[in-house]
């Protein structure tokens, strides 16, 4: 019994499992004086802190710093390409699912600026989002770029469609826009160095 009395503040707090919970209750039906401890920790649980429902983007992010979020597959390349821990990749994957981290420089394209790791601190990283329909618009690259897709698909000036887990690659002086096919918003994450210049196409 001195076991059951052990778990009767985790019950009322929720934090036993399923199988411990219901030997909790199995004891607490048969014993009054159970009951009352179990009620009297509840009471007092409930002074505690009230239970608060998380905004999705918060539990998006939580889940994907612990490696449950929809980008999870592509955390270890996202490391690598960003000179970063797998756990700090996780944790800027999961900004993609916080609308606050967007700015939208031009109509239909979202940018979240984030700093990677030693080997990329000239760089320009981030994630680019682009409403489906919509166009990155013409840009220059002042040094090399390489862009890891995430989510969606697009087209490049060259024709290329590029899907989920293909990589980029642009020299130097390349020249080109990014077109979202689709219905579905692309998302893809960037790494330039030296920067890029947007004008107008030529």
């Amino acid at each position: 019994m001195s076991d059951v009395k052990e778990l009767i503040p985790l019950h009322a707090l929720g934090m036993l499992e399923p199988d411990e919970a219901a030997q909790v209750e199995r004891a607490v039906a048969a014993d009054p004086r159970l009951a009352a401890e179990l009620a009297a920790y509840r009471d007092a649980a409930s002074l505690i802190a009230t239970p608060v429902t998380p905004p999705p983007d918060i539990k998006a992010r939580l889940l994907a710093s612990a490696g449950g979020g929809p980008f999870e597959r592509f955390s270890a390349r996202f490391a690598q390409l960003f000179d970063v821990t797998v756990e700090k990749a996780r944790e800027l994957l999961g900004l993609a699912e916080r609308p606050a981290s967007w700015e939208n420089p031009v109509p239909g394209v979202g940018l979240v600026h984030f700093a990677g790791g030693p080997a990329c601190a000239t760089a320009d990283c981030g994630l680019i989002r682009i409403e489906p329909g919509c166009t990155f618009p013409w840009h220059t690259h002042r040094g090399e770029e390489v862009s890891l897709m995430l989510a969606g698909t697009c087209r490049d000036a060259s024709g290329r469609i590029l899907r989920p887990g293909d990589e980029l690659v642009q020299a130097a002086g390349t020249q080109h826009d990014i077109h979202a096919e689709g219905d579905e918003p692309v998302i893809f994450a960037a790494r330039a160095f030296d920067g890029i210049d947007v004008r107008q196409q030529p």
